[in-house]
């Protein structure tokens, strides 16, 4: 995972969260009519399209962090690590949290560890007891979010981890960074309500 976060729900699409800065905060699926708010600011409308598609498809699930009616962060939660970025073993068959961002202006207010909670409860309340993400090396920022959140060594040796995805200029923007890989127990993670995908695709007040 890109490290950009330096960054929980009843039977309904999101959840408030009391944020000490920034008054309540909401987490909740991306909805198909937030989509263009959410490519306008956070990813380019093509990555948004295919996560919309394949959350409806119960691959995934594309939680978005928003102040008001504007989106300020998002996370990715893979019902299993990708193929494409398999490394070994029991790891893999792991849910997969990847792309944990918030915007600049909006960090250091507990939006990360917000997004991070979501999709841990998500990830409890399917039964999984654990979960894996990739953080790059170099970023200590998000590495000290992730221990403070429990997550631990992995075991498996740093990697080379790359991606590419379209920028908001429609060009692509690839990375190919060294990554160590965490893994955290959800023993204790209190499992929230998330509605299926194809619930939370039809539009409800989460307010």
């Amino acid at each position: 995972m890109r490290g950009g976060a330096g960054q929980r729900g009843p039977g309904r699409p999101g959840h408030r969260t009391g944020l000490c800065q920034s008054g309540a905060m909401d987490v909740r699926l991306l909805r198909p009519e937030e989509a263009p708010a959410v490519a306008a600011t956070l990813r380019h409308r093509i990555v948004v399209a295919d996560r919309l598609e394949r959350q409806r498809r119960d691959e995934c699930l594309y939680l978005v962090a928003w102040e008001g009616g504007t989106p300020v962060g998002q996370v990715l939660l893979h019902r299993r690590r990708p193929s494409a970025l398999a490394v070994a073993g029991v790891v893999d068959l792991l849910p997969y949290i990847e792309d944990v961002f918030v915007l600049p202006e909006w960090r250091n207010r507990g939006i990360g560890t917000a997004l991070l909670e979501a999709a841990e409860s998500a990830a409890a309340a399917r039964g999984d007891r654990g979960v894996s993400l990739a953080v790059s090396t170099g970023n200590a920022a998000a590495r000290r979010l992730y221990t403070r959140r429990g997550y631990v060594d992995a075991g498996v040796p740093e990697h080379r981890h790359a991606s590419t995805e379209p920028g908001f200029d429609d060009e692509g923007r690839s990375g190919n960074g060294t990554v160590v890989d965490l893994v955290k127990r959800l023993d204790a993670v209190t499992a929230a309500a998330w509605p299926t995908a194809r619930e939370g695709d039809r539009p409800r007040d989460a307010r």
